[in-house]
Parts: C-alpha cells; structure tokens; sequence
C-alpha cells in the first residue's frame, strides 16, 4: 500500500500512551514484587497480574486492526477487521474488568483492624488503583483504535454508535466475568457453558450491572478522547 493510502489515524501505530500503559503496566507489576516482600508470604494480590496480561489482549487485537489497514484492502481488508472486531468486541471487557478487583480490596479482612496511618492500607489502596486506571486506558486506547476504523470506513455517526454498543456489551461482558465467572475464551474451548452462562446472565440485576459499567465506559472514553482533541486542535493552531 502506498505511504498516500494509509487512513491518518494509523499513523503512527504505538502512540505515546502506548508506551506509558508499558511504563504503568511495568510499575504495577513493581509494586506486587515489593509487596510480597514486605509480609511473608503474601501473595494475596498476585492475580492481578493475570488479570492485567489479559486487559493488553484487546490493545494488541486493535493494534492488529491497525497494521491490516496498512497492508491489505478490498474484500480482505472488510474480512480481516471484521474478524478482529468480533476478536476485539470478547476480549475488550478484559480491560475495564479490572475496576471490579477493588472489591477483593474492600472486602480483605486484613484492613478491618489497621488504622488510617498504616502504610499497608494506603499501598494496596494506590496499589489497586493504579491496576484499575491502566486497565480503562487500555480499554480506551483500543476502542480509539477501532473507533478511528469505524469512523473512517463509514462515518462519524456509525464511529459513536459502535462506541455505546462496545461500552454497554462491555459492561454485560464483565457482569459475566465477575458474577458468572466466565471467561473470553469460552468462545472458543467451551461454548455450551457460555449459552448458559449468557441466559443465566440475562435479569434485573444483571440490566443495572450493565448500564453502571457501560456508563462509566462511555464517560471514560468520551473524557479522555475530548482532552486528546483538545490537545491536537492546540497543537495544530501552534503550527
């Protein structure tokens, strides 16, 4: 493809926030090391570094989407960002799920007797936020990526539609992750169980999951894309 034909908002691929979700992604896991250094045997908190490797996956799909734009066109363009759209939309609750792990932090024990002035409590208070922030900026990164596409291929109305829709089938995508206890790749090794997870999923209080994860979702991107614009139309008038 020539250098003309490759949609602006794939140049360049890896951002500058790209690399500061590295930079807090590598801090993070910092912060359980010394954690689990401080008490012996501690490794309560080590899930979260599962649990960030697999809120990276939507980033590296969306990242995929990107290169495909460079390279391929016509029929296998609308094939391969199709396939990676699905891929994305069942990976993509990975990212934000990470909010939900504050309630392993409001309901440790641990904390019930430890005053405010114990350091242990505001560590792994900064400790889960930190988790929790660099999982909705991956979130919000790789639904720019895909926001950029949609817009792009079709138009700005059908780019903002596919924003509430992937935000609120987030929000449902990480009902069933943390209240059924389903995973992203039940698609794939056990599809029966996520039929029957999904039904089982569908109720009142499932509907108010929803809404309240699909909100704050959508009020995370639309926050965080108005200050980037903000940021681009300054440095544009500077030119």
């Amino acid at each position: 493809m020539e250098k003309f034909d490759v949609p602006k908002f794939s140049k360049p691929i890896f951002d500058p926030l790209f690399y500061v979700l590295i930079g807090t992604s590598i801090l993070c896991a910092l912060l359980i090391f010394v954690r689990e250094h401080q008490e012996v045997d501690y490794n309560t908190y080590r899930f979260l570094l599962w649990n960030l490797f697999l809120a990276w996956l939507p980033l590296l799909v969306s990242i995929m989407a990107l290169l495909l734009t460079r390279v391929a066109k016509g029929i296998d363009l609308l094939i391969g960002i199709l396939l990676l759209g699905v891929g994305w939309l069942l990976v993509y609750p990975n990212a934000p799920y990470l909010t939900t792990d504050f309630i392993h932090f409001v309901s440790n024990p641990n904390y019930d007797n430890r005053t405010l002035t114990d350091l242990h409590l505001w560590y792994d208070l900064i400790l889960f936020f930190l988790f929790s922030w660099c999982g909705l900026l991956l979130g919000y990164l790789s639904m720019r990526h895909f926001h950029s596409i949609v817009s792009y291929y079709l138009n700005e109305w059908f780019g903002w539609i596919f924003v509430l829709a992937a935000s609120f089938l987030g929000g449902f995508g990480i009902y069933l992750g943390r209240v059924i206890r389903l995973n992203s790749w039940d698609v794939l090794f056990n599809p029966f169980r996520l039929i029957e997870g999904v039904l089982e999923g569908i109720s009142k209080n499932s509907a108010i999951f929803t809404i309240l994860f699909g909100m704050l979702n959508v009020i995370v991107y639309v926050t965080l894309f108005i200050i980037r614009n903000k940021r681009l139309q300054q440095f544009k008038a500077l030119d």
